[in-house]
């Protein structure tokens, strides 16, 4: 089957709701899709009906930010629920978006005194967000820094020019309008979690931690098994084969690919697609084929 299982909707960082996702793979000539979004699992039924209603394969999913200091790795994980059974990591998650949203609450308020501007609410981004579904909650929604960054362009805050890269830079990573912080969950704690439900984890675009350079990955070949020894000490299930943005997509998903075969771990597809106009539309440009998980 024709798969892509990392795709992004308006419930975290996409600009497409779940069942615009499905239609789109199903024009894509996808067959099986999964919905990535960010610490949460908002999306996943509306995915569900829509797939089913197109002759879609779909498989619950979600992107849990995690962490691994042991080993310098701040990024991400993908985990799958092939029985669609979620509980415990519903659990992990409902603490996760909620740190989200007090971010972003708070990024807002800083904004407010810092650029003088009064109209700036955290209800405005609310309702910008929900796009005409104000039945949505806040907690329905995963919440991020783009959500921000977006936020303050439309409001003309920011220059119409800036990069989202330059805004975290200027403006996150120097304090001036970040949010309450908060600690990511062990990549550990993750893996446990997931698998307490049954759950399938994988290593997403592990390029990303080489500046997505397949040569950078053979130079930095100590590195590369020091990461992959540490996840699959703590029992990953598999890799992702992915769509970088620079070219190497080839040579780094045959890195990957050849030690995925290494450890005997199952090998999965993604492109990381946000949605049109997000910069990152490449829901069709990047499938493989998997009879599953």
């Amino acid at each position: 089957m024709k798969a892509n299982l990392h795709l992004h909707s308006r419930f975290s960082d996409g600009t497409d709701w779940p069942a615009e996702v499905a239609e789109r793979a199903y024009r894509a000539g996808l067959q099986w899709i999964a919905l990535t979004d960010h610490d949460t699992l908002g999306g996943i039924d509306e995915l569900k009906r829509a797939a089913q209603a197109l002759g879609l394969k779909s498989i619950a999913a979600v992107e849990i930010d995690c962490s691994a200091p042991e080993i310098g790795y701040r990024s991400e994980l993908l985990a799958y629920f092939p029985e669609g059974q979620y509980a415990h990591t519903q659990d992990l998650l409902a603490s996760l978006t909620k740190c989200r949203l007090e971010y972003v609450r708070s990024a807002i308020k800083k904004a407010q005194r810092h650029f003088v501007k009064a109209h700036l609410s955290f209800d405005d981004l609310l309702n910008h967000k929900r796009q005409g579904r104000p039945e949505l909650d806040a907690e329905a929604f995963s919440f991020n820094k783009v959500d921000l960054f977006l936020y303050f362009k439309n409001h003309n805050i920011l220059p119409q020019d800036i990069s989202y890269r330059s805004f975290k830079k200027a403006y996150l990573e120097t304090g001036l309008l970040s949010g309450t912080p908060y600690q990511k969950p062990s990549c550990a704690d993750v893996i446990r979690t997931v698998h307490a439900d049954g759950g399938i984890v994988v290593l997403p675009h592990i390029g990303h931690e080489f500046d997505d350079s397949a040569e950078q990955m053979r130079q930095e070949q100590k590195r590369l098994k020091e990461i992959l020894d540490y996840f699959s000490s703590l029992g990953v299930d598999g890799l992702e084969l992915y769509w970088y943005r620079n070219g190497d997509t080839a040579d780094i998903n045959k890195i990957v690919t050849a030690e995925a075969k290494k450890r005997s771990l199952r090998l999965s597809y993604g492109s990381d697609c946000h949605g049109p106009g997000s910069g990152k539309e490449t829901l069709g440009l990047f499938w493989g084929e998997m009879k599953g998980l």
